[in-house]
């Protein structure tokens, strides 16, 4: 009989959780702009607040009956420490785009041999601090951190950066290619077909790159701009 009385109490909960999710999409969605439309929708920490994804990085926040929602940030007090949820949620987001997007097949990737972390990082070979970065590769591999390189030339398709850096993924040798460009060494164009250079441009964009490079880390937090190895551990830490 108890087993009964919970099975009856779970089944009145869930659908009273899908009648509310039901109702704040049916509100949001007449005020959204076109083209944009409610993902998702899940509990927050606080009783009565939704979390709901409009298809953006960032979420809104809704109440129970939709007829309120607010976009912005949302903080968690944790002792004397203040937690960003917002920023958690928008890090979940961008590290399901990338997983959904992305595979090994779309890096080139400079692997350390005692790997104790990934990033991807979104690069352009004409970018200084891009290559600053490479040029310091092996400290980074040493340091036990693998880096996974995405396309993202700054100048958009059709520029001379995007026909270099299409020529590295297009290349035989993808690592020496990519490293002879960004040490300045003129590399002869080489264009392919099956390259992944303008769905990896517009990935950075949909996740909000703006400028290169641009660190990722596993968790989908994103560590905008150079950053030296020692510092980078410390943060992947």
């Amino acid at each position: 009989m108890m087993r009964i009385l919970l099975a009856v109490f779970l089944l009145i909960f869930i659908s009273n959780i899908e009648s509310d999710e039901l109702e704040i999409a049916s509100k949001i969605n007449a005020v959204l702009p076109e083209g944009m439309t409610v993902q998702s929708i899940k509990e927050s920490k606080i009783e009565n607040l939704f979390v709901v994804d409009i298809g953006d990085l960032q979420p809104i926040y809704a109440s129970k009956d939709g007829d309120f929602f607010f976009y912005g940030e949302l903080y968690a007090v944790n002792g004397n420490m203040l937690q960003n949820t917002t920023k958690d949620e928008i890090n979940l987001k961008r590290k399901s785009i990338l997983d959904n997007a992305l595979s090994q097949d779309d890096f080139i990737t400079f692997k350390s041999a005692s790997e104790k972390h990934q990033v991807t990082i979104f690069t352009d070979v004409d970018c200084g601090y891009c290559r600053k970065f490479h040029n310091e590769i092996k400290d980074f591999n040493d340091l036990g951190i693998t880096v996974n390189y995405v396309a993202f030339p700054r100048s958009g398709p059709e520029s001379v950066s995007y026909n270099k850096i299409v020529t590295a993924w297009c290349s035989n040798d993808p690592k020496d290619t990519l490293t002879r460009m960004k040490q300045g060494i003129d590399v002869q164009i080489s264009m392919c077909l099956d390259h992944p250079v303008e769905s990896h441009f517009l990935l950075g964009q949909k996740i909000g790159i703006t400028g290169t490079p641009a660190i990722i880390k596993s968790n989908g937090e994103l560590l905008p701009g150079y950053l030296p190895p020692a510092e980078l551990l410390t943060r992947l830490n």
